[in-house]
């Protein structure tokens, strides 16, 4: 089955320093030198050993384009901003409060927010063009379809910042990206990293610093300079739909710990991070996208949790996202449903109470705050789009993430509208223009502080520079190791790993989705390379696809064991009596099956850890944490090399011994009801992991 530096850098051939362990010859105030321990729930365990940094060195550049100083002299980064804002009309600076995306564009009517013919946008039209040097726009995100190769999301990325300076007063953009790592990332080359719960599970600030080092370097060659990370929800419900493996940990401090981290690793990069989704998005059972959460929990709640990572994170973070999520206890005010005609509380992004008296208010944050996209239901299908922007503005929010679908002719002419009927409400008093000026300050400012208004560009040299770094080798070697580190051991009966093969013995392997057969296959190349395991064994892979397991009794019996991976990414993947349960099915079957035949069972959860109180008939469990596949097998590391899942092959290189698991539970893992719901008994807790040595 198919997968449906905060201090300003110039563009340098790699990073000046790579971070590894010890991020040079000089660490940062702050990072623990010689042998430095983390603590995880009571246990103490060593962080990685020290490794080699890698050096490189400044490659001279000759501008094409830059963009000019705002100011001379001594000025401080916001008198700089309020100089330029001052000679900006109103519709320019509400411009600058956009964020916009050109996911595809068409030229073909649009019916339902779909087209006949798209193109996705991986270079910029004549019209695209002309669209970023009329308007002052803010900032523009980019999503998979536009970023389809290294070079190719590079001269993109350029052509925007050239489109954007060529207007009148050429302020730089703010390019942005979901770059997370692990389960959600937008880049087609590069590296995926293993993704937060898995760094969860590392309990290292260090390697969490370094993941989001790898993450930064890569979109600083790629000419972005924002990413819109890092999550710092508290997954503390187990059937949250929409955060799940994206969160750290279901533990607020564990969260508050490595969050930091994650920014400096961005930060070392001059990469702008993005904190979300404020006030939280850990505890809901409804997805944003599709629907509007409702979380009903006092402010005194939330900050025994939830806020908890934002106020320690808010002290070095530049920009936070809202959540579109109801809290009737804290925002009382009411709206009128443009679907259902009902009453529906004002979600955080549209909230005064959120924004400005508990942000701005209590927790003191002065920087940037974004909305989460005004185009998902949670906003599109319950509030007129003009009321709902005037609510985020006078909220105090500073910029409108894709209020309009620019897609064709017609939707230039719709983000069009959208400034002029804001600049009505400003006109009419609805919104004070001081508000207005107030949050392009803030934008401004922080494009200056953070060097956007010193980026040189020089497109062959950065070309040649991007595909150095992008997907280099040693950058796959690193979130590779990282992700061992994240494997987490939670049951091994009778020492069953690491995995002991004889020379041409056999493991039976099954997965769930087509491509997971090349994780081992490099796994074993790897493995066998290094001399872990015998070079004539082997394995057979078979994606199961919803076959019935009884169909692979001879393969089980000829097989020295069997490897199951399971990917669990809702409740319903558990239950065997739900349409979507039929990897549950299988691996029941799988399990007797084996276990009549007096063959052991390894089952990997490869995605949400929550399956682990599911699988207990295994003989050993394994937690991994993503389950991004590998579609292709690297052979060479050119810059164009498509990203690939690493968390699959550090479960597998584990399961043979070339890697002795210290991962350690980053959530509580509930036992189940026999309707596989959710129970309040804890069956494994959060810091529990076993171990073995290689």
């Amino acid at each position: 089955m198919k997968k449906t530096g905060k201090t300003a850098l110039t563009l340098l051939a790699v990073s000046a320093m790579f971070l590894s362990g010890c991020f040079g010859n000089n660490p940062p105030a702050g990072t623990v030198r010689e042998k430095p321990v983390t603590e995880t729930s009571g246990t103490v365990t060593e962080t990685e050993p020290e490794r080699t940094a890698i050096q490189t060195t400044e490659t001279e550049i000759t501008a094409e384009t830059v963009a000019t100083e705002p100011a001379p002299g001594e000025k401080t980064p916001r008198e700089q901003a309020e100089d330029i804002v001052s000679g900006m009309t109103l519709e320019q600076k509400i411009a600058q409060m956009i964020s916009i995306s050109l996911r595809y564009w068409s030229d073909t009517p649009v019916t339902d927010g779909k087209a006949a013919e798209q193109i996705n946008t991986i270079a910029l039209n004549d019209k695209q063009k002309a669209l970023l040097t009329q308007y002052d726009f803010g900032g523009i995100t980019l999503f998979g379809t536009n970023t389809l190769g290294t070079e190719q999301t590079l001269r993109l990325n350029t052509g925007i910042q050239e489109a954007a300076l060529a207007s009148k007063n050429g302020i730089p953009m703010l390019i942005s990206v979901d770059q997370e790592g692990g389960h959600i990332t937008r880049l087609a080359t590069g590296t995926k990293t293993c993704g937060n719960m898995a760094l969860g599970a590392t309990g290292d600030e260090l390697a969490v610093r370094e993941n989001a080092y790898i993450i930064g370097s890569e979109l600083s060659a790629l000419g972005f300079n924002n990413d819109f990370a890092p999550v710092l929800d508290v997954n503390n419900n187990p059937a949250n739909p929409v955060i799940g493996v994206r969160s750290f940990s279901s533990d607020p401090q564990l969260v508050s710990r490595l969050g930091p981290a994650y920014i400096e690793g961005l930060h070392d990069n001059g990469i702008i991070s993005t904190l979300k989704h404020f006030p939280g998005h850990g505890d809901t059972d409804t997805d944003s996208h599709t629907g509007l959460p409702l979380v009903d929990k006092s402010l005194d709640e939330l900050k025994s949790l939830e806020l908890i990572p934002f106020e320690e994170a808010l002290k070095t973070a530049d920009m936070v996202m809202t959540a579109h999520i109801q809290y009737p206890q804290i925002e009382t005010q009411t709206y009128t449903s443009k679907e259902s005609g009902k009453e529906i509380y004002l979600p955080a992004t549209l909230s005064k109470t959120v924004i400005t008296d508990i942000l701005r208010g209590e927790l003191e944050f002065d920087g940037v705050v974004v909305t989460d996209a005004m185009l998902m239901d949670a906003i599109k299908v319950n509030f007129d789009p003009i009321d709902a922007a005037v609510l985020a503005i006078n909220a105090d929010v500073d910029m409108l993430l894709e209020p309009v679908c620019i897609v064709d002719d017609e939707s230039i002419e719709a983000i069009g509208k959208y400034i002029s009927e804001i600049a009505t409400a400003v006109s009419d008093g609805r919104i004070p223009e001081e508000q207005i000026d107030d949050s392009v300050v803030r934008i401004i400012t922080m494009k200056i502080e953070n060097g956007l208004y010193n980026k040189r560009i020089d497109t062959e040299n950065d070309v040649i520079n991007a595909k150095e770094l992008v997907g280099s080798r040693m950058l796959h070697e690193r979130e590779l190791e990282i992700a061992e580190k994240a494997i987490t051991l939670i049951k091994n009966n009778d020492d069953t790993l690491p995995l002991k093969l004889n020379d041409n013995e056999t493991v039976a392997f099954f997965y769930p989705y087509e491509g997971e057969e090349n994780a081992m296959a490099f796994a074993l190349d790897r493995l066998k390379n290094r001399g872990t395991i015998p070079e004539n064994v082997t394995a057979e892979c078979h994606c199961i696809d919803e076959k019935n397991a009884a169909g692979f009794k001879d393969v089980i019996s000829s097989s020295a064991a069997v490897i199951l991976a399971v990917e669990t990414y809702k409740r319903g993947n558990m239950d065997v009596s739900a349409s979507n349960g039929w990897q549950a099915v299988f691996a029941d079957e799988l399990i007797e099956t084996a276990h009549s035949l007096g063959k052991k069972v390894v089952v990997l959860s490869m995605q949400l850890p929550y399956d682990a109180a599911r699988y207990t008939d295994a003989d050993a469990l394994l937690c991994a944490y993503c389950a991004m596949e590998m579609p292709v097998i690297p052979t060479e590391y050119n810059g164009e090399t498509l990203t690939y899942g690493v968390n699959y092959p550090a479960a597998l290189i584990t399961v043979f011994g070339g890697n002795a698991p210290t991962g350690k539970l980053p959530a509580d893992i509930p036992e189940l009801d026999e309707n596989t719901g959710f129970t309040d008994k804890i069956l494994y807790p959060l810091g529990y992991g076993l171990s073995y040595d290689r």
